[in-house]
């Protein structure tokens, strides 16, 4: 892999790693281990997406790893998902680790890097967007993503302990709000580290879809991270949203496979 090439997916990865430690901080009964090659973040939900591990140290271990993971999210009577990079070298053993260990892969994501600004189309009518200044902008940007996500059955629990809304106004941090009529309709955010823009949370309700809100929001956020200083945005799709993000220049770099380690009295 060509060194530049070799860069962007560690720094894409390592963006991933603390913003989700941001995103984590967001609920205030979470329990989070960071040591020295690895992130753990154990939320109030025992949704997967709230419980997560992260190998950031690619020397460390994988069965090690994995033998902390289980202790840390077990003591806490939760299951976890674990973030593995297909594709790429550096997380062969770790994927082989969790297979061997009977983890299964659950779901798949492309890893997407854009190295440019995003033109930003107007916004049409009767649309307003604004920067989450404020803890009532912050509600209506949970509320936003409760609805949004509930069609990739993201359970609403996991936005309503999303309190602390001073993360959102970190200095690395921007997250945007648009509202249709007067009603919050789509979201993105920004979350800037290791020279990469990582973009988070876009959403629409929907009502709100069928009217290019998820390109100008995404479009927002990215152009807010170069602002920012980040030199490349990037951003783990879903299958609603790979062909929005293709059509605004995003390109493929590597998959993310997540493999679930269920909770104790759920077994394998």
């Amino acid at each position: 892999m060509p060194a530049r090439a070799d860069m962007l997916t560690r720094n894409a990865h390592l963006n991933l790693v603390q913003s989700s430690r941001q995103l984590f901080e967001l609920d205030p009964g979470v329990a989070i281990e960071a040591g020295e090659g690895c992130l753990f973040g154990a939320g109030s939900s025992p949704h997967p997406i709230s419980n997560a591990a992260f190998r950031l140290d690619d020397g460390l271990d994988p069965e090690e790893f994995l033998n902390l993971a289980r202790a840390f999210f077990v003591a806490r009577d939760r299951g976890f998902v674990l973030w593995a990079r297909d594709g790429v070298p550096e997380d062969r053993d770790l994927i082989d680790a969790a297979e061997k260990a009977g983890m299964r892969s659950v779901h798949e994501m492309p890893e997407m890097v854009l190295e440019q600004r995003v033109e930003e189309l107007p916004l049409g009518d009767g649309v307003e967007l604004r920067r989450v200044v404020s803890a009532d902008d912050a509600d209506d940007y949970w509320r936003v993503a409760t609805t949004a996500y509930a069609s990739l059955e993201f359970p609403p629990e996991i936005f309503a302990h999303y309190e602390n809304h001073e993360n959102l106004q970190a200095d690395n941090v921007a997250a945007f709000l648009a509202c249709l009529e007067g009603r919050p309709a789509a979201i993105a955010m920004t979350i800037v580290s290791h020279g990469v823009a990582g973009i988070y949370w876009v959403g629409s309700t929907e009502e709100a879809r069928g009217r290019g809100l998820g390109s100008k929001m995404t479009a927002t956020a990215v152009n807010a991270g170069f602002d920012m200083g980040a030199e490349t945005a990037s951003l783990q799709a879903s299958t609603m949203g790979e062909s929005l993000y293709r059509r605004l220049g995003f390109e493929t770099i590597f998959g993310y496979q997540l493999f679930l380690y269920p909770r104790p009295e759920e077994g394998p």
